[in-house]
């Protein structure tokens, strides 16, 4: 019970946000109209049921009249009117097709709101960030967030409203076919016993048995399942991490190294996939097998009494569609283990994927940010700055950086030079104290920069569009920056981050800061690939087109060092050992 209990607080968790969101309307009318319809097929089956009982009677007493009108008109019984199959068939075709347009138009509009919702979150408050550091949290190695988002998401509201509409229909049809085949099947007698109905508690005690069955059989296709999407998740991101990194590992001889790191990964996906087939396997045979029985079952006892004459072949034809209908209603847990795996799997998975962005949203760190206007330099006051594992990186860091100035943070490495720039920025969670901002533009430059997909002018505007720099403006950054050979490609689509030398990338950020012409600018070992005179132009570069620039550097180059006349050792901050 711990395990549905878990499956329904997963499900209503994710479910909730959608059915109360800006979207309830639309979300709640589709799924009342599909419900609608849903109950109206299975109302359909029910008068089909009766229709089929005239149908074949009237084949058995070669009754042509009764035949004709059984198909296309109405025929009256001592308790009701029965229509024709035909007249039950016409629109129940169409209320079969509008459902099924009606559940996907649903699940689609329900998949872009949580995409959108998912997206968002996970690209906000840097949480995308937040999740990658932490490391008993979802990392790009462990459990890829582009596979929950793109895949496990569709699979997720596809599988839930399956499920549900699945549930409902065969509750209905329970409910519909239990009086039914309570009269259809009559009495029996057994040691003096009289049982009515009896067909009916055959058919409970039929379900009961298989469903515990399938699920002792079945029940540990469940964490093989979400073992399974784990390591192709590991698989496939290992791929294309080889994928980006191909020179690196040509210029080291790793092919083989990498070739036993995939051959290894794959093999684990082998393994547990095998498991999956043995278990798919024995768990087929019983589910197919129960299946197969409980029909011809039906059959093979009811036709004792039609053939002694007590029954018609079309009451026998409805009491084995009766049987069979409640017994499916019944064992909606045998019939759908396997598909309930995988979805229960895809639900843990996703909710597990949700909550994580749900705590990383809400921040560790118990650092102040105080921006106004009226402060001119940044200031830190007795701020604290810790490792993922609540180790001290940097303790009591009291710092003033003065606005207008040429600022230098020095200390050897490892010691938390960058991660100082991260807790400036805002994105370094694990932090306590307080920080004194200004209310002005702030730009940082990391020694590896990103670069987007796309065009080279996109690349170089990001994160503005590119529709607000001027052609103009784009070619003389770019031939200021020492990037002129690229002007020519600057609307062409490629890898840049592929395609340019690391020194290339950073002449390139270094013109998007011209672009931005922010008031600080934070720098972060981001001229390391380029020679000492290049350094120097692009420095130069920056103070002659934003004289008012504030520039905070991390350098371990000593010619740089002397550029900056302020100067911040860090090292006296670093804690004791």
């Amino acid at each position: 019970m711990r395990g549905l209990g878990a499956a329904l607080a997963d499900l209503w968790y994710l479910s909730r946000p959608y059915f109360t969101s800006d979207e309830r309307k639309s979300a709640w009318g589709l799924l009342g109209v599909v419900l609608g319809l849903t109950l109206l097929l299975v109302g359909a089956d029910v008068l089909q049921s009766f229709s089929r009982n005239i149908f074949y009677t009237a084949l058995q007493q070669r009754d042509v009249t009764s035949f004709l009108r059984g198909l296309f008109w109405f025929v009256r019984t001592p308790t009701m009117l029965i229509p024709g199959f035909f007249i039950i068939a016409v629109p129940t075709l169409l209320a079969a097709v509008y459902a099924t347009y009606l559940q996907q138009l649903l699940q689609l509009r329900w998949r872009r709101w949580l995409t959108h919702r998912m997206v968002s979150q996970w690209l906000d408050q840097n949480v995308a960030f937040r999740i990658a550091i932490e490391e008993t949290g979802l990392t790009a190695v462990g459990d890829n967030p582009d596979q929950r988002i793109q895949e496990d998401i569709d699979g997720f509201v596809r599988d839930t409203l399956a499920q549900f509409l699945d549930i409902v229909s065969r509750l209905v049809t329970l409910f519909s076919y239990v009086g039914l085949l309570w009269v259809l099947s009559g009495a029996i007698s057994i040691f003096g016993v009289r049982i009515p109905g009896y067909f009916l508690w055959i058919a409970l005690l039929y379900s009961l048995f298989a469903s515990v069955v399938t699920h002792l059989t079945g029940r540990r296709l469940i964490p093989l399942r979400i073992a399974q999407q784990k390591a192709e998740a590991d698989f496939r991101y290992s791929l294309v991490h080889i994928r980006d990194h191909a020179a690196s590992i040509a210029l080291s001889d790793g092919a083989n190294h990498e070739k036993r790191l995939l051959i290894g990964k794959f093999d684990v996906i082998y393994d547990n996939f095998l498991g999956i087939m043995k278990r798919a396997k024995w768990l087929g045979f019983l589910t197919d097998g129960l299946g197969t029985l409980s029909g011809n079952f039906a059959l093979l006892v009811e036709s004792i009494r039609y053939f002694a004459g007590k029954i018609t072949f079309g009451t026998l034809m409805q009491l084995v569609q009766a049987f069979s209908r409640v017994e499916d209603a019944l064992g909606w847990i045998w019939s759908s283990y396997a598909s309930l795996t995988e979805w229960r799997a895809n639900v843990t998975r996703l909710a597990t994927f949700q909550r994580t962005m749900d705590r990383a949203s809400v921040g560790i760190g118990k650092t102040t940010r105080d921006i106004t206007p009226t402060v001119c330099d940044i200031v830190t006051d007795n701020l604290d700055i810790y490792r993922p594992d609540d180790s001290v990186l940097l303790s009591s860091v009291n710092i003033t950086l003065p606005k207008g100035h040429d600022i230098v943070l020095l200390g050897p490495s490892g010691l938390g030079k960058s991660t100082l720039l991260r807790t400036l920025d805002g994105v370094w969670p694990f932090t306590s104290g307080t920080i004194r901002l200004p209310a002005e533009e702030m730009m940082f430059v990391p020694q590896s920069p990103y670069l987007p997909l796309g065009t080279l002018r996109a690349t170089l505007c990001y994160p503005r569009s590119p529709e607000t720099v001027s052609d103009d403006r784009l070619c003389s950054v770019l031939a200021q920056v020492g990037l002129s050979a690229l002007i020519d490609d600057r609307d062409t689509e490629a890898r840049w981050a592929e395609r340019l030398s690391p020194g290339e990338q950073q002449r390139l950020m270094f013109g998007r800061v011209l672009l931005n012409q922010p008031a600080w600018v934070f720098l972060d070992e981001s001229t390391s690939n380029l020679d000492a005179a290049s350094e120097n132009q692009l420095y130069d570069l920056l103070r002659d087109h934003i004289p008012s620039v504030t520039i905070v550097s991390v350098t371990h180059r000593i010619t740089l060092q002397e550029r900056h006349p302020v100067t911040i050792d860090l090292q006296v901050f670093a804690p004791s050992q």
